[in-house]
Formats: structure tokens, sequence, C-alpha cells
């Protein structure tokens, strides 16, 4: 067989698994233009009724319905029709992103998978556009502001330059026997003595205390045309520029500017042209965190939310069974992940244009232990197949600590726990008290992680080799590590590539609150958040 499957008893249902699990909506075409499958995530990208299909599964009847719902825009509808069936028709890779009514970014992917047979996979890609048009708005931002700098750099030069063409140069003429012809005033005011020898129109040899200097900088045209430069410093510690050149009768000209100012406009210059540059990179610098901290923000948006969707299904599903208590805690839960989603909205209100501050600890005493179990409890509920299993009771009832860092710390690792794990597989987690640090183990028996790939999972952006297919950004375990260190802590982690992973969770001991639990001993006051797994899953 080209597949591998450890448990048979799971194979006949292997197909309606798999189709069923995956985000994207799957559909299956056959050579007569017939839907034979379509999978529920594709009827509800499409908002595509069941029934529609059940009635009459032609690709001409499902194109009709959506394109007199209005899916495809104004014009003919059998026009629309004839267009839609001749893409189809054509054996062609399609890829293909289409707008829903509602504003969502639906993007069609298809091809032919053997002969007729034509299999379209439909992804959810709104947040994806919307996101590249962010990024779209920043990079132009950036082209204005180094289109600005690079302005201002010219206008800059362009002073100078000005500067440079205003100053007298002084000039001296020679004529084809190198006798002296001609000196201005700039020249003369340099070389007083220069005065004579234009009366005597004297020889360049004779000439006491001038001299023209040899080419020290000559490309080889201007070495043939009998032109070249020099930059020297002079008797009146003023820098000048020599530039030589050959006159049309045999003499030579030489134009002596000073350069001076401009040695000293040019040494301001690359300092603002360096100072420019610093600021771009800050610039850049700025624009790439904040871009990581909406990326990571994103990613820690998706535990609250299906937190408070798991919740909210609870409800609706046992509301006329469930108790007062229990439905207060099923509210409780969805505030508190909205509280959650909130601290991370202000997280990044509260960066400014000119500096990010990073990630900020907000300590205070609260019920160390039960928060753990919640965590436990909520991801426990949001997923059919979860199977994890927690053993706290070693852990300090109180303790001073960040929960909303807390929270996110302890979700990534069981999201991840969960993700990378078969379907009922268990994951347990272990707390522990020692003298020096408060541990938390989560350890999961999923696919594990490459032994040389271990040092690197904590990098931003990094996913291991044999995550591919599995959805991820690579942020969580960052961001995990970042969260822990603002509280004194650290992640380790020991895995085994096929066997499974154990992540381990330091905090420091002192944050343990020993004097409210020992005020707490003895009161007859339930935590709300506790109970029997099955009991928080009611």
């Amino acid at each position: 067989m080209p597949y591998f499957i450890k448990n048979k008893n799971i194979e006949n249902n292997l197909i309606s698994f798999l189709m069923e699990s995956v985000e994207q909506g799957i559909s299956v075409t056959d050579e007569d233009l017939n839907i034979v499958f379509m999978n529920r995530a594709a009827c509800k990208m499409l908002d595509i009724p069941v029934s529609l299909l059940q009635k009459n599964n032609t690709v001409y009847n499902l194109i009709r319905y959506m394109a007199e719902r209005g899916d495809y825009g104004p014009g003919d509808i059998d026009e629309i029709i004839k267009h839609r069936i001749e893409l189809l028709r054509k054996e062609t890779v399609h890829d293909i992103d289409h707008e829903t009514q509602d504003g969502r970014v639906i993007c069609l992917q298809g091809k032919f998978a053997t002969e007729g047979i034509f299999v379209s996979i439909f992804s959810d890609v709104t947040e994806q556009r919307a996101y590249e048009a962010k990024l779209e708005a920043v990079q132009y931002e950036l082209e204005l502001k180094l289109e600005n700098s690079l302005r201002e750099v010219r206008y800059n030069r362009d002073l100078l330059l000005n500067a440079i063409n205003a100053i007298d140069d002084g000039i001296i003429l020679f004529d084809e026997d190198d006798r002296l012809v001609l000196a201005n005033t700039r020249i003369l005011d340099l070389y007083p003595s220069l005065k004579r020898h234009l009366i005597q129109q004297s020889h360049i040899k004779k000439i006491e205390g001038f001299d023209l200097p040899e080419p020290d900088e000559t490309n080889e045209e201007d070495l043939l045309k009998g032109r070249h430069r020099n930059e020297v410093k002079l008797h009146d510690d003023h820098w000048y520029r020599i530039e030589q050149s050959a006159t049309v009768n045999g003499g030579k000209i030489a134009i002596f500017s000073d350069i001076s100012t401009y040695k000293d406009q040019t040494s301001k210059l690359q300092q603002h042209t360096n100072k420019l540059v610093k600021l771009l990179q800050k610039e850049i610098s700025l624009s790439e965190t904040q871009r990581e901290f909406v990326s990571m923000a994103s990613h820690e948006f998706k535990t609250p939310l299906a937190i408070i969707d798991s919740n909210a299904q609870r409800i609706e599903r046992k509301a006329g069974d469930m108790t007062t208590e229990r439905l207060l805690t099923r509210i409780d839960n969805i505030r508190d992940s909205v509280q959650r989603m909130q601290y991370l909205i202000n997280r990044f209100m509260d960066f400014s244009s000119e500096e990010i501050a990073g990630l900020k600890m907000a300590a205070k005493k609260q019920n160390f232990r039960s928060t753990v179990e919640r965590l436990c409890a909520n991801h426990l509920e949001m997923g059919e197949t979860a199977n994890i299993l927690w053993d706290l009771n070693e852990l300090p009832k109180y303790a001073s600590f960040d929960q909303n860092l807390l929270d996110q710390c302890v979700s990534n690792i069981l999201s991840n726990a969960i993700k990378y794990s078969e379907p009922g597989a268990p994951i347990n987690v272990i707390g522990r008290r020692g003298d020096q640090h408060i541990t938390i183990d989560i350890c999961d028996e999923g696919i594990g992680i490459p032994e040389d790939e271990v040092p690197k999972i904590f990098n931003k952006y990094y996913r291991a080799s044999n995550s591919s297919g599995i959805a991820g950004t690579g942020i969580g375990l960052n961001f995990t590590q970042m969260a822990l260190k603002e509280q004194g802590g650290r992640i380790e982690v020991k895995s085994k590539l096929g066997e499974g992973s154990c992540f381990t969770i330091f905090l420091p001991a002192s944050i343990a609150d020993d004097v409210q639990e020992q005020e707490d001993t003895g009161k007859a006051r339930p935590d709300k958040d506790q109970g029997t797994p099955d009991e928080l899953a009611s």
C-alpha cells in the first residue's frame, strides 16, 4: 500500500475523517461535470446547502445557483454559466481568488487529479489578503520615507556644489614654451611674487616658490588629452584642487579652487548621510518589529477565540440542563478570554512610533493552581479528540504572577501538544514545587522533534522539518520563551522523534504566596474553576 497506517480499525473511516478534519474545503468533479464529493468546509465557505447538491449535483446547477445569488457579479447569467463551464473543461490548473458577498476572500485552487477527475481546494484567505494589503501599505510608507531622505541628501549635495561654484578660483596660464602669460587676482593674492614674473613672462622653472604638482589621479583618457588634477594643501594652510589641462595652442592652464570649505562640507555631509542611514535603519527595524508583533498577536488570538466558541457551544447545547453555577462558570471563561484579547490589543496600542517597549509584566497575587487547571480544562473542551490529564495538587494555590502572560505560555504549549499528537493520545500536565522553582511539565506522545532541530525551535518563525502540512507560524514558542523570561522563568524541552515531546516551564519558587494560602486554610470556599475534567467539560 502507498501509505502507512498503524491502526487498521480506522482505515475504513480514514477518508471521511481526513476530509472532515482539514480546514480547507474540498470538492471532486467527475468527467461529466457532476460533483461527486464536497466536504463540509467547502459547503460552509461557499454557503452551499447540502440539499442543493443532493437534489441536483451537476456543476451547471451549482454555478447557476451561485450566479443567481450574485456571487459572480452583474451580467447575463447564461453567459456567466457558459464562461465558467468552459474554464472548467480546460485541463489547466486553476488558482483564483473569489470574494463573497459578505466580504470574505476564498482562494480556489483546482487541477485534474486523473483523466476526467477535477479536484478543487477552497481556502479562506481573508486574513492573509488583509495582511498583505497592510504590508504593502507599510512598504509604500517606507519607500516614501526613503525617497524623502534621498531628496534631502540630493538637496544638500546641490547646496555644496553651488557653494563651490561660487568660490573665486585662481587661474594661471602658460604658453607652449612654459612661459607665464596670465594669472588672475585670486592666484596673485595666493602667490604675490607672480606679479613680477607675469610682467617678465618668466619661464615656470624661474618662478620661485611656485610649482605645478605632478598628477596623482589621472585616468588614461584624461592623460591622452593632457588633463589631470591634484588636491594639495598650500602655504596659506588651505586645501586646493588644482586642475591642469592643455590649451589649443599647446600651452597649459591650471585652475586653483579653494576646496577647504568643500572638505569641511564633505565631512559634514558624510556625517549627515550616516545619520540619515541610521534613522532609516531605525525606521525599518521599527516597522519589522511592529509587523512581528502584529503577527504574534494574531497568533495569540486563536486560543481565546476557541475558548469563547467552545463555551458558547456548550451553553447553546445544554442551556436547558445547565445549572446556574456552571452557566456562570462558562460565562466567566468567555469573559476571561475577552479580557485576554483586550490585553493583547492594549499591548499593541501601547507601542509608540518611536520605540517599541516590548513585553511588560503586570504581576499580582492571585490563584495560581486554578489558573493552570482552567487552562487545561479549556483546551480539553476545545477539541473533541483532546485527551488532557492533569495533576496539579503540588502547585502553590496562590502566587504573584502575570495571568495573561502565563495563559499565553501554557496555551501555546497545550495547543501544540494537541496539534502534533494523534487524536485521543494522552497529554499529561504535572505541576511541582521545589526549593528553587515551580515547574509545569506538559508531555505528549506526538510526532516529536528531530534531535538536531531541538535547539532551534524557540527561534522566531522556526518550524521543525517534520511539521510540514500542519498549520503554524513558528512564533508561539518564541513568544512563550520571551514571556517566561519577563516573569523570571525559562522553558526547556526534551523530545524524541516519533515518541513525543515534554516541555517544562520553570518559574521562580519565590512567587508562591504561602501567607495567603495559610489564611485560606479551613475556609469552605470552592474555587469557581475547580472540578473534575468531566465536570468542567459539562
